[in-house]
C-alpha cells in the first residue's frame, strides 16, 4: 500500500467518524455504545483524544500522557457539549496533515504506549477511527456506510494486530464470524464486537 493510499484512508476514516459525531444529539450522550467502556459522551471524548494523539504521533511530538486518562479533553473542558462536534472537527485537518509527510510512515511512532513501526500504527489508527464511527452510529441510530477499501484495511489490520492488542488488554475476546459475512463485520468480530449489537430501547 502506498503512502498516499494510507493517507487517503486515514482521512476517509476520520471523516467518517466526524460525520457520525456531528449527527449525535446531546440528549444521547449518556446512552451505551457497543464499546462497553464508553457511553456516547465518553466515545465522543475518546475520538477527540485520538485526533490529538494521531497528530502528535505523525509529527513525533512527545505524547501527552494526561490525555489518556482525562475525562474531558482540555480543548473541550468548560465548553457546552452542544459545541463539542464542531470543536472536534477542527482537530481533523492537523491530524491528517501530520501523516501526509513521508517521514510520518518511517521508523517508529507511539500514541502513548510502547513505540511500534509507524506503518503498523498508522494502520491501527485508520482501523480504529472506522470502528469507532460504527460504534457511534449504531449507538445513536444513525446509518453508516463503510467503504469497501476501509473495510478491507480494517480487516487486514486486525487480522494482523488483534492478538497483540488483545494481549495488551486493548481488545475484548474475539466474537467469531462466519467467513461469508461482510468484511467489516469480520473486522468488528476481531475487535470483540458483535456486529448485530443494537441500542437498548429507551
Amino acid at each position: 500500500m502506498t503512502q498516499s493510499t494510507r493517507v487517503d484512508l486515514l482521512a476517509q476514516s476520520i471523516d467518517l467518524a466526524l460525520d457520525v459525531v456531528s449527527g449525535v444529539s446531546v440528549d444521547q450522550y449518556e446512552d451505551p455504545t457497543p464499546c462497553s467502556e464508553f457511553t456516547v459522551r465518553g466515545l465522543v471524548n475518546h475520538i477527540a483524544m485520538m485526533l490529538l494523539l494521531t497528530r502528535d504521533a505523525g509529527t513525533r511530538a512527545a505524547p501527552d500522557a494526561r490525555l489518556l486518562t482525562a475525562d474531558v479533553m482540555p480543548f473541550l473542558a468548560g465548553r457546552p457539549e452542544s459545541d463539542w462536534a464542531g470543536l472536534i472537527a477542527e482537530k481533523a485537518e492537523p491530524a491528517v496533515r501530520a501523516w501526509s509527510a513521508p517521514a510520518a510512515w518511517e521508523g517508529e511512532a507511539t500514541v502513548g504506549g510502547p513505540p511500534m513501526a509507524a506503518t503498523a500504527l498508522g494502520g491501527i489508527l485508520i482501523a480504529e477511527f472506522a470502528i469507532h464511527a460504527w460504534d457511534m452510529a449504531v449507538a445513536t441510530g444513525q446509518p453508516i456506510d463503510i467503504p469497501a477499501s476501509l473495510a478491507s484495511a480494517a480487516f487486514d489490520t486486525y487480522t494482523r494486530e488483534a492478538p497483540r492488542m488483545r494481549g495488551l488488554g486493548l481488545l475484548a475476546d474475539e466474537v467469531p464470524q462466519e467467513a461469508d459475512v461482510p468484511l467489516f463485520d469480520r473486522a468488528l468480530g476481531l475487535t470483540g464486537r458483535d456486529p448485530r449489537w443494537s441500542r437498548p430501547t429507551r
